[in-house]
């Protein structure tokens, strides 16, 4: 038997055979011969990249160590999508950071039975624990302040872990979201994602906050160098409501979907959640308390050099990351289903009132030197937008 079973090319080449391999490949169970496999369709609407399928397992024999379900992650057979996902390295990111980082992470996410990614094809096969027994919060009723509050201290758990490390192995071996190399691509995907964006949920903008998300198409990479200036920490990138599952305890969160982690500016976590996830009356009356206890939690994981009003302006400062993320999945991401849609608007209406409360268009770049580099790419930048939008009109 081949110990590293081929990557399915879709959720229905899932059999026992190949869930037998994979799992004797990964070594993390001594699984009895599978005797039958029943497939399960999940993440319908929730989860925009990958084709995701539970699998209900029979044994030949009883073994209460080897589980009865598992969750299976694929690639994404949406052809938009796989491209978005080969430009930005989310397969293997995700893969990554299961084989390289989950299992000493102080932030629990689910067991890896197996994982592999092949670069060639850019498939991915993931499979991991199925936490099918946790609760879930819809992302569209959104959280409660109990809930935002035990969200706050994993993610900075998670970040004191790694703080100002992120250049450093494991975490620049999976990925480095601010490197200089990755801004001027993510202002042009940003960029190219606005028509579809303003296509789909244009009634959603006002005159001002409309012109205020052109603007951040061509002052994006600048953005990011920006972000790049303070402190870094391993973030998880995509981090909301529908990536996370709640057990009993105050502080009992498991966390999926790690396709776009990476080391980032620390505060990106907490402005995506809190200006996602959370109602928006509710995060008004809250965000300055949940930043303070972030705040907290890092101060008591020894992090140091950093003040309660550094981390408020930070936050500020991270909402445009939520803008950035939004615009690029409404522009390469399959939203085919209605509630992929929805929960795009309501994100997108959540983030535009976060925008306007916390008056983060101050963090905008300025100008920069005249004909220097950065000057000249946000000049043709906006040149070629403002003229393929002539186009269009005409």
């Amino acid at each position: 038997m081949d110990l590293q079973p081929p990557i399915p090319a879709r959720s229905d080449e899932i059999s026992a055979a190949w869930l037998q391999q994979a799992l004797a490949a990964g070594g993390r169970v001594d699984a009895p011969p599978i005797r039958e496999v029943r497939l399960e369709q999940v993440g319908a609407g929730i989860g925009h990249v990958g084709e995701s399928v539970r699998c209900h397992l029979r044994y030949a024999t009883d073994s209460p160590e080897a589980p009865d379900t598992v969750f299976v992650k694929l690639h994404s057979p949406h052809r938009d999508t796989d491209k978005l996902a080969r430009r930005v390295r989310l397969y293997r990111r995700e893969c990554d950071y299961y084989r390289l980082l989950s299992h000493h992470a102080p932030i629990r996410s689910p067991i890896l039975y197996y994982g592999d990614y092949e670069r060639r094809s850019n498939r991915l096969a993931l499979v991991l624990e199925d936490l099918g027994g946790m609760a879930r919060v819809d992302e569209i009723e959104g959280a409660d302040a109990e809930q935002a509050g035990t969200v706050v201290r994993a993610i900075a758990r998670f970040h004191a872990y790694s703080w100002n490390k992120t250049r450093t192995a494991p975490y620049i071996d999976i990925f480095d979201s601010l490197d200089p190399k990755w801004r001027p691509p993510v202002q042009l995907i940003y960029l190219a994602s606005l028509r579809r964006t303003f296509e789909v949920f244009g009634d959603h903008f006002s005159g001002d906050m409309r012109r205020t998300t052109e603007m951040l198409g061509w002052k994006a990479a600048d953005y990011m160098g920006d972000l790049a200036r303070g402190p870094r920490a391993f973030g998880h990138g995509d981090y909301r409501l529908d990536n996370m599952f709640f057990g009993p305890g105050p502080d009992d969160l498991v966390v999926i979907d790690w396709q776009v982690c990476g080391g980032n500016n620390p505060l990106g976590d907490v402005a995506y959640f809190l200006g996602g996830s959370v109602p928006v009356d509710l995060r008004r009356s809250i965000e300055r308390d949940a930043v303070a206890e972030y705040h907290e939690t890092l101060r008591r994981g020894g992090v140091e050099g950093i003040g309660l009003e550094d981390c408020w302006r930070l936050y500020r400062q991270n909402m445009f990351v939520r803008m950035l993320v939004i615009v690029i999945s409404a522009g390469g991401l399959d939203i085919s289903n209605e509630r992929s849609v929805r929960l795009l608007g309501l994100g997108l209406d959540r983030t535009l009132a976060a925008l306007e409360d916390l008056d983060s268009a101050e963090f905008l770049p300025a100008r920069r030197r005249l004909f220097g580099p950065s000057w000249a790419f946000s000049t043709v930048s906006r040149c070629v937008y403002k003229a393929t939008k002539t186009l269009r009109r005409s």
